[in-house]
C-alpha cells in the first residue's frame, strides 16, 4: 500500500508540473497586453496528506558513558569510534596528575588529623581521672562534715551535759556535807572540843564547795546557751561548705569533660572529613579511566549531537575538555533502532501516535522502509530553541523494521508521516488560498475576470491543499492572489454606489468579455466582483453556473 501511494505521488507531481507549464504557455499567449498572471487548473486525483522532515537513526536503548570527575578534565586517550568492545575494555582516560598530587597532600592531612584525635582522646582520659579524684575528695569532705555534725549532736554534746550535771550534783552533795560538818564543828567549838582554827577551816571548806557548785552550774549554763549553738553553727557551716564544694566540683568536672569531649568530636570530624576526602580522591582517580560496562559498538556522544544540528558541540578527541556528568560515549544495545525526527509546531495537528510512516535512508537510495510513529515530544526541544527561539520543534520517534541491512546510529534519513490518503480529491497549491478574516478564498478566472470565491479546505502537505467545496476540477485559479491590498479594496467597495447586475459575464456597456488581467489589474476586478451588484459567486462546492 505504501509503495502504491509512492507511485501515485510521483504521478501527481508529474501531472502538476505538466499542467503548470501548459497554464503558463496559455497565459503567455493570451496576455500580450500586460503582465502575465500565473494560473493553476484545479486538479482531481489521488492526494496524500503527509508531514515530511529530515531525521537520523538512533538506537532505541543505549548505555550512556558520562564523566564522573569533578571540574574540567583533559582527555589524554580515547578509543576509536566504531570499534566493538567487550566488558572491561578501556574506553577513555583523563589526566589525573592533579588528583594524584591532591591525594598525596590529603594523606598527610589524614595522618595529622588522626594524631590530633589520639591526643584529644588521651587528654579526655586524663581529664576524666582528674575529675573523678576531685569529686571523690569533695565527697569525703562532705561525709566528714556530716559525721562531725552528727557526732557533736548525738555524742559530744549529750556527754558534756551529763558530765556537767554530774559535777553539779557532786558539788551540791559536797556542799551539803560541808554545811553539816561546819554545823557539827560549831557545836564542838562551843563545847571547847575544837579550836578556832579548825572551825575556820571547816567554814572555808563550805565556801569552797559553794564556789564549786556555782562553777558547775555556770559551765552548764555556758554549754546549753552558748557553746552548743556556736559548735552547731560551725559544724553546719562546714557541712554546707562541703556540699557547695561538691556541687562546684561536679559543675567544673562537667564543664571540663564537655570541653574536652567537644575537642574530641571536632578532631573526629576533622579526621572523618579528611578520610572521606581521601576516599573521594581515590574514587576520582579510579574514575579517571572509564571501562566498558557492556559489549557493543563505540559511538561518540558529540557525533550524535552534531548530527542533530548542535554545531556548537566540539568533537571528542585527545585534548578535549569534559565537565562532570557530561555525556561522552554511547554504546548502543541490541534492542533495535529508532528514527528521531523533529516536527515543527505547525504540523503537530497532522500527526498522531501510531500513524504510518515511510523512511528513506541516504545510505540506501531507492529503498523505502515502513514504520509507525510511537512517540511525540511533550515539550519543544530546548537545544533547537537556542538556535531559533521563534521555531519550536518537537522530537518524535518512529519504529522501523530494518531487515537485511546494517544500520548504524547517526545515519541521515527522510521521513514521511502519512496523515490521510485520498484516491479522488480536489487540490490546488497552498499559495492559491488566501485567508481574509479567517475565511479561505481563491481567485477564480470567471470569463477573463479574477473573482474571489470562498472555499472550504482540509489539510495540506506543504505543497498541495485539499479543497472540499467551492471550486470544480479544471477551473483556473490564481497562483499569486493579491493579499495585502484586498482589505483596502473591500473598504472602498463598501463606499462605492451599487452597479447594475451583469448577466452571463456580459459587461454593463454590452462590450465583449474581458481578457485575463495581470495580478496588478486583477485587484480592482476582485473588488468589483465583491460588489453587491456584480455577478454572484457560485455556491460552495460548485463552479460557474452553466
Amino acid at each position: 500500500m505504501v509503495k502504491k501511494h509512492s507511485k501515485k505521488k510521483w504521478i501527481i507531481g508529474a501531472l502538476v508540473a505538466v499542467l503548470a507549464v501548459t497554464a503558463w504557455m496559455l497565459t503567455r499567449k493570451g496576455g500580450t497586453a500586460g503582465e502575465q498572471v500565473p494560473v493553476f487548473a484545479v486538479q482531481r486525483g489521488p492526494l496524500t496528506i503527509a508531514v515530511t522532515s529530515g531525521g537520523s537513526i538512533q538506537s532505541r536503548d543505549k548505555v550512556v558513558i558520562s564523566s564522573e570527575l569533578e571540574g574540567n578534565n583533559t582527555v589524554i586517550w580515547v578509543i576509536n569510534e566504531g570499534v566493538t568492545v567487550q566488558p572491561g575494555d578501556l574506553l577513555l582516560e583523563f589526566d589525573a596528575s592533579d588528583l594524584v598530587e591532591k591525594r598525596n597532600e590529603q594523606e598527610i592531612a589524614v595522618a595529622n588529623a588522626e594524631a590530633n584525635l589520639i591526643i584529644a582522646e588521651e587528654k579526655l582520659g586524663i581529664t576524666e581521672g582528674d575529675c573523678e579524684a576531685a569529686l571523690l575528695d569533695r565527697e569525703v569532705d562532705q561525709m566528714l562534715a556530716n559525721m562531725a555534725l552528727e557526732k557533736y549532736q548525738k555524742g559530744d554534746y549529750p556527754q558534756q551535759v551529763r558530765q556537767y550535771e554530774a559535777d553539779i550534783a557532786l558539788a551540791d552533795e559536797e556542799l551539803k556535807r560541808a554545811d553539816e560538818k561546819l554545823e557539827w564543828s560549831e557545836r564542838l567549838a562551843k563545847e571547847g572540843f575544837l579550836t578556832r582554827t579548825e572551825l575556820q577551816a571547816d567554814d572555808l571548806a563550805l565556801q569552797r564547795k559553794k564556789l564549786d557548785l556555782e562553777m558547775s552550774m555556770t559551765k552548764m549554763n555556758v554549754l546549753t546557751n552558748y557553746t552548743v549553738l556556736q559548735q552547731r553553727s560551725t559544724l553546719e557551716s562546714s557541712r554546707r561548705k562541703a556540699e557547695r564544694a561538691l556541687a562546684r566540683v561536679k559543675w567544673q568536672n562537667k564543664a571540663s569533660l564537655r570541653q574536652v569531649e567537644t575537642e574530641v568530636n571536632a578532631r573526629t570530624r576533622e579526621r572523618d572529613r579528611a578520610t572521606n576526602r581521601l576516599e573521594e580522591l581515590n574514587f576520582q582517580i579510579s574514575k579517571s579511566k572509564i571501562y566498558a560496562p557492556t559489549n557493543g559498538m563505540i559511538l561518540y556522544a558529540s557525533t550524535v549531537q552534531i548530527a542533530s544540528r548542535k554545531w556548537w558541540i566540539k568533537p571528542l578527541e585527545v585534548g578535549s575538555m569534559a565537565v562532570e556528568r557530561q555525556e561522552l560515549i554511547y554504546i548502543p544495545l541490541e534492542s533495535g533502532m529508532v528514527v528521531e525526527v523533529m516536527i515543527p509546531e505547525a504540523s503537530l495537528n497532522k500527526i498522531d501516535t501510531g500513524m504510518p510512516a515511510r523512511v528513506k535512508i541516504d545510505a540506501f537510495p531507492g529503498r523505502v522502509f515502513d514504520g509507525r510513529l510511537v512517540k511525540i515530544g511533550i515539550l519543544p526541544d530546548g537545544q533547537s530553541a537556542q538556535l531559533n527561539p521563534d521555531l519550536k520543534l518537537y522530537k518524535c520517534e518512529i519504529e522501523c523494521d530494518f531487515k537485511d541491512i546494517t544500520i548504524r546510529p547517526g545515519m541521515s534519513c527522510d521521513v514521511e508521516l502519512i496523515k490521510e490518503a485520498y484516491e479522488d480529491a480536489l487540490y490546488v497549491p497552498v499559495q492559491c488560498v488566501v485567508r481574509v478574516e479567517g475565511v479561505p478564498r481563491v481567485y477564480v478566472n470567471d470569463d477573463g475576470e479574477w473573482v474571489p470565491r470562498i472555499v472550504r479546505v482540509g489539510l495540506d502537505n506543504n505543497r498541495m491543499i485539499h479543497v472540499l467545496e467551492g471550486v470544480r476540477a479544471g477551473e483556473e485559479v490564481m497562483l499569486a492572489p493579491p493579499v495585502k491590498e484586498q482589505k483596502q479594496e473591500e473598504t472602498k467597495e463598501i463606499e462605492r454606489p451599487k452597479e447594475p447586475a451583469r448577466d452571463n459575464g456580459a459587461r454593463p456597456d454590452g462590450g465583449a468579455p474581458r481578457k485575463p488581467k495581470t495580478a496588478a489589474a486583477a485587484k480592482p476586478s476582485a473588488g468589483r466582483a465583491r460588489n453587491p451588484g456584480a455577478r454572484k459567486t457560485p455556491p460552495a462546492g460548485g463552479g460557474r453556473q452553466g
